[in-house]
């Protein structure tokens, strides 16, 4: 009995009740569309990588990969309603605290396997970029151009016109720039998280955050301005952010900001503005037209709206809202900002 327990408390610590009661069934046919991916993209370019050795069997990668694949499989469901509230996500902690104490012991080990891998797929193909780029190239072509055109056809088809192979040569360049690096320390901000255990710190935080915000008027998480901006005020009167988790917060806003600039800057915006318009080709005048109203009124009123309206939107008011939410987000952070060293 006492070797039981022993065992079932190292289970908790390293993540694994996150595969309770997710069949293997469910398991494997998501691993197989990885697996699927992985021969389309790297099949020409490197047929000797094996994602089943170098992933899914190895031992620095195989638990984390495990565990992650039923955090999404449990996630879809939890999250599969018309509005997400904040209940919802407190009720979600836990898995994500076990996750990332996961991730923080097999991450660094595992991306070393891959990027071993990867450098082997270099020093045998010396067109391995190349050949890697025209097959993911040639994968979402033939996803917009094949067989019946659909919603989902004309999107992939739009990523590949916006998105020439120059873009995709440098995003793959910055990756395997990396992967021919010798052994390297992992970013100073990630080790600083783990080492600290502000994954435990940080969901135990959002937990009691969450307890507080939800209710009276703070019904949906989509919206955080008004009624659940005024109650995470409150519950910061109280309970300072954690210090390892305000590093974080001040990254995004950063990295946010970046994206802010590029964004105002046109093509971000004609990017989002030509997805918008594909969804709304898709749908009806009179759809378009009663979800706007609604949308316009709930506005007017100060009345939050679900994420599947959300998609429908203008684009530029879109726009509009996700500022004005990150700017409520940012407003009640720097009001509160705790003192660290």
């Amino acid at each position: 009995m006492r070797a039981f327990v022993v065992f079932a408390i190292l289970g908790v610590a390293l993540g694994r009740e996150l595969c309770r009661n997710v069949k293997n069934s469910e398991i494997n046919k998501v691993l197989s569309s990885v697996r699927t991916g992985a021969i389309l993209f790297l099949g020409v370019s490197c047929p000797s990588f094996d994602i089943d050795r170098v992933v899914f069997e190895n031992e620095e990668c195989r638990d984390l990969v495990r565990q992650a694949t039923c955090y999404g499989i449990k996630a879809a469901e939890l999250y599969n309603v018309e509005v997400v509230n904040y209940a919802r996500l407190r009720s979600d902690m836990p898995n994500m605290e076990s996750l990332g104490n996961l991730a923080c012991e097999k991450t660094h080990a595992c991306v070393k396997e891959v990027k071993k891998a990867l450098k082997v797929c270099i020093e045998h193909n010396v067109e391995f970029l190349s050949d890697t780029i025209a097959s993911v190239e040639s994968f979402f072509k033939g996803i917009a151009w094949g067989g019946e055109r659909s919603l989902f056809d004309d999107l992939g088809n739009m990523a590949m016109q916006q998105f020439s192979s120059a873009d995709i040569r440098s995003f793959i360049e910055l990756q395997l720039t990396d992967a021919m690096k010798s052994e390297e320390e992992a970013p100073t901000l990630v080790q600083e998280w783990c080492d600290s255990g502000c994954t435990r710190e940080t969901g135990r935080f959002l937990s009691r955050l969450f307890r507080k915000m939800h209710g009276g008027q703070c019904t949906d998480a989509s919206v955080f301005c008004g009624a659940c901006a005024t109650r995470a005020d409150k519950f910061f009167e109280r309970t300072a952010l954690p210090c390892c988790l305000d590093k974080v917060v001040q990254k995004g806003i950063e990295l946010y900001g970046e994206v802010v600039e590029n964004y105002e800057g046109g093509y971000g915006l004609a990017i989002f503005g030509r997805y918008a318009d594909a969804i709304r080709a898709e749908l009806s005048q009179e759809i378009n037209l009663s979800l706007l109203v609604h949308l316009g009124l709930g506005l007017s009123y100060g009345q939050g709206f679900n994420s599947k309206s959300l998609k429908y939107i203008d684009h530029e008011i879109m726009k509009d809202i996700l500022e004005e939410e990150f700017d409520c987000v940012k407003h009640v952070y720097l009001d509160n900002r705790p003192v660290c060293e």
